[in-house]
């Protein structure tokens, strides 16, 4: 009977284990050292290895010829183990057998000292499907079980666990595998079977994958089927994906407000049968990289695609500002949110779609921001600088506009950069930024992620702001965003504060040094300037 690679190639030792040297090293040591726990509890992801090392872990302890902390795979036990006909190695399933009375027997077996073995070993997987008696039940034998047995809880859902389980145990956590691990496993297994994976392939089916080696071996296994070669577009069309040209496509069609364009990509990769709601996560991620290589000083180690499609995707977040890019993804993500629930996810495909290149095509108010007011004041000393002569000053009773007079736009009176120093000498640490911060996250999880690792002080009636993302103070500079923020600050303290930026002295000053110096020599040059421009951003 053929066995499927992720049995196949099931690693039989920890030096196998891919991607998790934080729990095979220690597991290892305390084999070395003959101190291992009576309960282990691993935690993680689904198909990053928690069954794998519990059964490896069953062989280590009960090996007759350990070697360096790793079971033989030769002796009796291990090979026990290994054809699951070791009774005293028991695995449990508690998805099925997750009731009292199951945990009851399996402790009025525990008693019982080994046939074989020097320990019994109780693997029970998915342990957070057990009901609460259940856990109750457990809770005894756990705490002190006989000396000749060990268990091992397995759990994708560490949440559910009580404190009262987790606590007796030694917790070990699986993270996801990286992709570069997994794409070189899988290129290694291929060889073995004889099968061609083009390394594009590899990194694709990695991608799919999201940190599990199982899923990737499972999505390995069927595109296999297809021949001795396997390519991006074999792995593509095995996957029900959408080529990345599409992606590429609706890109475009996002970016020049083109609502017919996307319509028309959406409906024609409906036609050749792919999931709306795939092409919806799909497209939300295409985006998530478009962020990623405008806020990521090294976008690439992040990045799972080709080099080819790479350079396209940086073309494409040069053209796109990173606010938008947000918007795209914050829209993308509640249409997936509602897809399950959807009757008809084409047409609520095509609805994010008029909504996203809708947000596109509308043009920005003129003069709203420092920044347009900064670029006319540009474009000025551009135009003076090739030789075009300023309107000439009228007297003070029959002044006119000069034809470089900017509009009085000018942002709300901020504090000078005395105030701020004074502001800054002041502040205490805010310590419920965090609870700000998931305030905001019941209107937009893509603004409050935005905020992650941030920190916040108050300074009298200020919060100020400190982060190492630029784009934190990009959006405070958003008249909606900035007074979202109050009032979410408001909702956590009841209190309603302003908001400034937590910048150093030497930032703030070589700032209003820059417009001052800009200001005084447009006005040397005769060209008025209205408004204030040489306050401080936030």
């Amino acid at each position: 009977m053929y066995r499927v690679l992720y049995r196949k190639y099931r690693p039989r030792f920890f030096a196998d284990v891919i991607g998790q040297p934080q729990v095979t090293e220690t597991l290892k040591n305390e084999l070395r050292s003959g101190r291992t726990a009576h309960a282990y509890l691993f935690t993680g992801s689904r198909g990053t290895g928690k069954t794998t090392c519990s059964k490896i872990l069953a062989k280590a302890v009960n090996c007759l010829h350990p070697q360096d902390g790793d079971p033989c795979g030769e002796c009796e036990c291990c090979r026990g183990v290994d054809e699951g006909t070791l009774m005293d190695v028991v695995e449990i399933d508690a998805a099925s057998n997750n009731g009292v009375g199951d945990i009851r027997s399996l402790r009025e077996e525990a008693v019982f000292t080994p046939a074989v073995a020097r320990y019994r070993v109780y693997i029970i997987d998915e342990v957070h499907m057990l009901t609460l008696e259940a856990f109750n039940a457990l809770l005894k034998t756990l705490e002190e079980p006989p000396e000749h047995v060990i268990f091992i809880l397995a759990t994708t859902e560490i949440h559910k666990l009580p404190a009262t389980i987790r606590s007796r145990c030694q917790r070990f956590d699986f993270r996801r595998i990286p992709s570069e691990a997994i794409a070189g496993r899988l290129r290694d297994i291929a060889r073995k079977e004889g099968v061609e994976l083009d390394p594009e392939a590899a990194l694709l089916i990695a991608g799919i994958a999201d940190g599990a080696m199982r899923d990737a071996l499972s999505l390995l296994d069927q595109c296999m089927s297809s021949g001795e070669r396997i390519t991006e577009t074999v792995v593509r069309e095995t996957a029900g994906l959408a080529d990345k040209s599409h992606l590429f496509a609706l890109t475009e069609a996002v970016k020049n407000g083109d609502c017919a364009g996307f319509i028309e990509t959406v409906d024609a990769l409906y036609a050749a049968s792919k999931d709306m709601a795939r092409l919806c996560v799909e497209l939300t991620e295409h985006f998530r990289e478009l962020m990623l290589i405008k806020t990521v000083r090294q976008p690439r180690d992040l990045i799972v695609m080709s080099e080819e499609d790479f350079a396209k995707a940086k073309a494409q977040a040069e053209e796109l500002p990173l606010e938008k890019i947000v918007q795209v993804i914050d829209l993308l993500t509640g249409a997936s949110e509602k897809m399950p629930r959807s009757t008809n996810r084409r047409v609520l495909m095509e609805m994010t779609g008029v909504k996203v290149t809708s947000s596109f095509s509308a043009a920005p108010p003129a003069d709203s921001s420092l920044e347009a007011r900064l670029e006319k004041l540009e474009k000025a000393m551009q135009e003076l600088a090739s030789g075009v002569s300023p309107a000439p000053q009228p007297s003070a009773q029959t002044r006119a506009p000069s034809a470089y007079t900017l509009p009085r736009t000018a942002p709300p009176k901020r504090p000078s950069s005395l105030d701020m120093e004074r502001l800054r000498s002041q502040a205490v640490p805010f310590p419920r930024w965090g609870e700000v911060i998931d305030q905001i996250k019941q209107y937009s999880r893509s603004i409050a992620a935005s905020f992650e690792g941030s920190t916040a002080y108050i300074s009298g009636p200020y919060v100020l702001v400190d982060s190492k993302n630029d784009f934190c103070f990009e959006l405070l500079r958003n008249s909606v965003q900035k007074e979202n923020m109050r009032q979410a600050i408001k909702q956590v303290t009841g209190t309603e504060y302003k908001l400034g930026r937590y910048s150093y002295p030497e930032e703030t000053a070589a700032g209003n040094d820059a417009l001052r110096s800009l200001q005084e020599e447009l006005t040397s040059a005769g060209v008025t300037m209205t408004g204030d421009a040489s306050q401080e951003a936030p």
